[in-house]
């Protein structure tokens, strides 16, 4: 059945084949240059398949047939890539191409016999006006979306840098005082020396082995953990440094991991 239908499709392909202008610049440009080989060969298709106004029978698996089985596409993935070069009529069954009518016709003009047909299947789908001449109003209606959408885009970006900005000052390291480890221990039960612990990383400029400190909290718990600094007076004693390792009393590393 699919070897009948594909012999079909290649016979009418050829039946409507007709010839038309082609951008010679077209892979030089961003859109194209951007895409995969695959759906690079499928917008090539679609200008190829499209009737004299632009208008693609949204059909895949012909469209797989022609472009090569090697070549995979999926209808979604196309109309994501690319959502802003077509707009979808007929409930989701064609795709108009704005750019092919524009390239292959320029203005559209009721009194060019070669513009008629054309202009005759977009008012039929109500993508132009009929109005000044058939001017191709819906470009400008395009246009005014795509300025929409550049307005919109901005102000997204706009808020997106704010919010980095501010997550970035949410995040920025701010050394904590004694009074302030004394009173995370104190909350959190953790008996550490918290002037030792302050007095520590201040000298070294608050870092770590691996770069500046983020999470001083973390790193108090990693000095509980390993009792650095302790309280009870189990584990006291100084710290000291080996390679470039922070030690105390030669028992493990203080404070190089920063957990949650």
């Amino acid at each position: 059945m699919k070897e009948k239908k594909s012999k079909g499709a290649l016979i009418n392909w050829r039946n409507k084949m007709a010839k038309r202008f082609t951008d010679t610049d077209k892979y030089k440009k961003p859109f194209i240059r951007g895409l995969s080989g695959a759906y690079k060969l499928l917008w090539d298709y679609l200008y190829h398949d499209c009737d004299n106004a632009g208008i693609w029978i949204k059909d895949f698996e012909v469209a797989q047939i022609m472009i090569g089985g090697d070549m995979q596409v999926v209808e979604d993935e196309a109309l994501t890539l690319f959502s802003d070069k077509i707009i979808i009529i007929k409930g989701g069954e064609k795709w108009f191409i704005p750019s092919f009518v524009d390239f292959q016709y320029g203005e559209l003009n009721k009194s060019n016999n070669a513009h008629k047909s054309v202009i005759g299947k977009l008012l039929k789908y109500k993508l132009i006006c009929d109005n000044k001449g058939l001017i191709s109003s819906y470009l400008g209606a395009m246009d005014k979306d795509k300025d929409k959408d550049k307005d919109m885009d901005k102000a997204m970006d706009k808020a997106m840098d704010k919010d980095k900005e501010t997550t970035k000052k949410t995040k920025q390291f701010k050394p904590p005082t004694p009074e302030e480890v004394k009173g995370y221990c104190e909350e959190n039960k953790i008996s550490i020396d918290h002037n030792l612990f302050v007095n520590y990383y201040e000298a070294r400029g608050w870092m770590l082995k691996g770069g500046k400190m983020k999470n001083w909290k973390a790193c108090v718990r990693t000095w509980m953990g390993n009792n650095y600094g302790s309280n009870n007076g189990s584990s006291q004693g100084r710290i000291q440094e080996s390679e470039g390792t922070s030690k105390f009393d030669g028992v493990g590393t203080v404070g190089n991991w920063e957990g949650d």
